[in-house]
């Protein structure tokens, strides 16, 4: 856990802490609980690396090969 919170510190990473922050300092500014949670997401996401990076959030691709089958049963579908 702790590991999570000092390493891997990128760019995004850092800009999503400002933002957060400074969203939760307005927040208690304005009284305003909706910008409170959206900075609190923030924050929260900087703090625990979740999210998605520069890349996407894209599924990791499967490291087994699978094998597809070439053959495919076609169905003509013809209008009335």
């Amino acid at each position: 856990m702790l590991a999570s919170l000092t390493q891997n510190w990128g760019f995004m990473r850092i800009i999503r802490l400002v933002i957060g922050g400074y969203a939760l300092v307005e927040a208690i500014r304005a009284s305003d609980v909706l910008i409170g949670i959206m900075g609190t997401v923030l924050v929260g996401m900087a703090l625990f690396n979740l999210g998605c990076g520069a890349q996407g959030c894209g599924v990791p691709t499967s490291r087994t090969k699978t094998t597809h089958s070439d053959d495919v049963d076609y169905e003509e579908v013809l209008s009335k």
